[in-house]
């Protein structure tokens, strides 16, 4: 659900089977597990290791993706999110994904053409909430993220979660309420999720954790789900420029971008998608 010097840029390759031996879940997806997630830069393939590990560290299992080219016309035929259904629970995922609207906003820093988000199911059906506790954990424990430099936007419902965010230094005067009605007709998340003309139909009602830079930029790092089955969303760039202090800008990942759409395409016999360019800002072939 989410959206989005550097070292130079590296290619996360062999992370899907041989690395840290995902599941496969049919013939069809097979393919998919040779997949090569492409990250815009050597510090994001970090952070996506770093996390995978911890993850891994609390009983959960890595499952494959979905393909960021869909074949579907929703977004230009580009994933837009995670696929909740393809994560059970003790299990996460890492969805590469695009958002062809996110062009308008491309002088914004922290705004990216390909983006990752790592998804995570429920560890336990009777704690609906300890998936939201090792989000935290992550965030402040593990990554150092400072509470202070955090925000937290969505309805008067994630009240409901205080008392953990409290736990981990987030005081109430950090959030910021927006009305339940707002959040659904704008259905972008940060109160509710519900993107209109989405083919799998997502809704639920969800928060948003920011976190500000030293410039007083924001960037969205997560969204967490509340009262679903579904534990939260973590953008694995969007963690990695908390991380350090620094926001990626458009231009720096327009190379991952072409290379993961492209590979996504030609493993699945399909053709560039019309978001593949409108991103580009190329004329698409007749």
């Amino acid at each position: 659900m989410l959206r989005r010097t550097f070292i130079g840029l590296t290619t996360f390759t062999g992370f899907v089977l041989g690395g840290f031996g995902l599941m496969k879940r049919s013939k069809a997806e097979g393919r998919n597990n040779s997949i090569q997630n492409q990250f815009v830069n050597a510090q994001v393939s970090e952070t996506a290791s770093d996390l995978i590990n911890f993850f891994q560290g609390y009983g959960y299992k890595l499952v494959q993706a979905g393909p960021l080219v869909t074949g579907y016309d929703f977004n230009g035929g580009l994933e837009f999110d995670d696929n909740l259904s393809l994560i059970g629970v003790n299990e996460f995922c890492i969805q590469p994904a695009s958002r062809v609207e996110d062009v308008s906003e491309k002088s914004r820093p922290g705004t990216l053409p390909l983006f990752h988000i790592i998804s995570l199911g429920s560890l336990d059906s009777s704690k609906p909430n300890q998936s939201v506790d090792l989000a935290l954990k992550l965030l402040v424990g593990r990554i150092g993220l400072a509470p202070d430099r955090l925000k937290i936007t969505g309805t008067e419902h994630v009240l409901d979660h205080l008392p953990l965010l409290q736990k981990y230094g987030i005081q109430q005067s950090q959030i910021r309420f927006v009305d339940l009605n707002e959040a659904r007709m704008a259905g972008k998340g940060s109160g509710y999720f519900e993107p209109k003309g989405h083919p799998r139909s997502p809704s639920l009602q969800t928060y948003s954790i920011e976190y500000v830079l030293p410039d007083g930029q924001e960037i969205e790092i997560a969204e967490i789900g509340l009262n679903t089955d579904w534990g939260f969303g973590i953008g694995v760039e969007r963690l990695t420029m908390a991380r350090h202090d620094q926001a990626l800008t458009w231009d720096q990942a327009l190379k991952s971008f072409r290379t993961s759409v492209q590979s996504s395409a030609d493993r699945q016999n399909l053709p560039l998608p019309a978001g593949y360019y409108k991103i580009l800002e190329l004329s698409q072939p007749a």
